[in-house]
């Protein structure tokens, strides 16, 4: 009888804790001073400009807003990190898939 009680009451206490949310983490734009500084000074005021928007957008309250809002929104996160993208890359940047790279590899194996 001792044990049924003992074992309700670690379960009582287990299960009555309230399991409250942990805050979410602050999110910041992050800039890259050293890259930054290689920028022309007009890239340099877009790419703060671009800073202060994505800051904007991510301290929104998304839940009051209807689904249209919600995807004009996301759209503009799209355009912005893919604009971020462009002043980050810079153009000097060559992407090579895994796939194009074994056909090279086997034509030069295959050639020489």
């Amino acid at each position: 009888m001792r044990t049924t009680a003992l074992v309700t009451v670690i379960f009582a206490a287990i299960f009555s804790t309230s399991a409250s949310a942990a805050p979410l983490p602050e999110r910041e734009v992050r800039i890259d001073t050293e890259r930054f500084a290689q920028l022309p000074l007009a890239e340099q005021e877009r790419v703060l400009v671009i800073k202060d928007r994505l800051e904007s957008l991510m301290a929104t309250d998304r839940s009051s807003l209807d689904p249209v809002q919600r995807k004009e929104l996301r759209n503009e996160w799209k355009e912005l990190k893919g604009e971020m993208k462009d002043l980050n890359r810079n153009g000097n940047v060559i992407y090579i898939s895994t796939a194009g790279l074994i056909i090279i590899i086997l034509l030069l194996i295959i050639l020489l």
